[in-house]
């Protein structure tokens, strides 16, 4: 009975033990829970402060936001410039109300410390640690793009896709057969591929990655947080990349140019789905878009002209080139009231004008089926990139919020501010 009784006791005693712990454990796990709510709440520094709260708080990323969309062609730099103004005026404001809070936080009396605090958080919290998150996330997602084949960054292939851009719009792929005086023909794609891939272009590559290699700290910050006008990525690439990418994009557009200018119903229908969109889209107002063209850039349709292989062409070919050879030539495709001049002449005749209108028609359907294609891939790579800036800023945001402020503010900043404050307040008794 005895034996039975302590038995008893042990197994009471180890059940009390056992829920002790276990209370125990249960009120660590509290503690924990409590500590991450608390941890959160520091995070957001004073619930009661609305400008420490989101939504308002994420106006502190509105220039983050036009750093990640900086990245779209065209319109991406004007974004990133237009949406520093709410950020300012945030950040701006933020200062002002903790100083004016003070160190209660009551706005009993002003403290320049917690200003400084608070300029300290915002500009590594708001502007360079999310701004280089945004841009590593941008770098990543360039990198997915070197694994379609062409071994280039999303970076590379949209520089190179700006200049092949550019080169379309002045004109370089204007480019026709050419029958040399020997009677040889020089193919239209090989002299619109020495247009672009020719000294120029090789000088602005090697001139770009010399210039990398002598370049100091601050001018590499500067570019990670800013861009560069130059080709950076293009010029660290291989160049033999480089220019397989260039001769493949641009043997794509001049051959869909020539087979545009060209169109039949047969090969109408035999178009991408795409191309036809857009083929449709430039047929609309045509007859007022070639009047704009004439006017506006006459030297596009005088390159087309002489470049043409229509037998008709050839009187106003030979009409150009009796008067214009060489140097004097390209002096005239430069200026636009001359070339201006010249195409009134040629069209000056009712025939003429019909039929040269009619030319320029197929030219004009053509340039505005083709730029938004090359426009759409371009854009494209922005969009990758901007979204690799969006999903970084997403994850890092506040746990930069969390390190800046409990990790900078309150274990460097903060005690360094009390300790200078401190000084002066002892300076100040002993001189008295």
């Amino acid at each position: 009975m005895y034996e039975r009784d302590m038995s008893l006791i042990s197994v009471n005693t180890f059940l009390a033990n056992a829920a002790n712990k276990y209370s125990q454990t249960f009120q660590n796990i509290e503690t924990k829970k409590k500590t991450e709510k608390e941890e959160v709440k520091e995070l957001l520094q004073n619930p009661e402060d609305p400008l420490a709260q989101y939504p308002v708080r994420a106006m502190g990323y509105a220039n983050e936001v036009g750093a990640a969309l900086s990245t779209m062609p065209g319109w991406g730099k004007t974004a990133e410039v237009a949406l520093w103004i709410p950020a300012l005026l945030y950040l701006g404001a933020d200062i002002y109300d903790k100083y004016s809070r003070g160190k209660e936080g009551n706005y009993s009396e002003a403290s320049v410390n917690k200003a400084v605090e608070q300029a300290t958080f915002q500009a590594l919290a708001s502007v360079i640690l999310p701004t280089a998150a945004v841009k590593m996330g941008q770098n990543i997602a360039g990198i997915a793009t070197k694994y379609d084949g062409s071994n280039l960054t999303a970076s590379a292939q949209e520089e190179l896709y700006g200049k092949i851009l550019s080169d379309f719009d002045k004109g370089k792929f204007a480019k026709g057969d050419y029958i040399k005086p020997d009677g040889t023909v020089r193919k239209g794609i090989d002299r619109v591929m020495d247009r672009i891939l020719n000294d120029d272009f090789d000088k602005l590559l090697s001139g770009t990655k010399q210039d990398l290699k002598t370049e100091g700290l601050w001018a590499k910050v500067k570019r990670f947080f800013t861009h560069s006008s130059r080709p950076v990525s293009a010029a660290t690439s291989n160049r033999t990349d480089v220019d397989n990418f260039v001769r493949n994009k641009v043997n794509e557009i001049y051959s869909l140019q020539t087979k545009l200018e060209n169109i039949t119903e047969d090969s109408l229908s035999a178009l991408d789905s795409r191309t036809r969109k857009y083929y449709n889209k430039a047929l609309k107002n045509i007859d007022a878009k070639v009047q704009q063209l004439i006017a506006e850039n006459p030297s596009i349709i005088l390159k087309k002209i002489l470049n043409s292989g229509d037998d008709r062409l050839k009187t106003y070919q030979s009409q150009i080139l009796d008067n214009y050879q060489g140097d004097s030539l390209k002096l005239l495709l430069r200026d636009k009231n001359r070339s201006a001049k010249l195409l009134s002449d040629l069209m000056a005749q009712p025939e003429d004008r019909d039929y040269i209108t009619k030319f320029v028609k197929k030219v004009k359907i053509a340039r505005d089926t083709l730029r938004p294609i090359v426009k759409g891939k371009e854009m494209r790579l922005g969009w990758l990139k901007t979204a690799g800036g969006f999903i970084a800023l997403g994850c890092l945001a506040i746990p930069i919020d969390h390190f800046v402020h409990k990790y900078i503010i309150e274990k460097a900043v903060a005690p360094a501010l009390e300790n200078v404050e401190k000084f002066n307040q002892n300076f100040k008794k002993k001189a008295h």
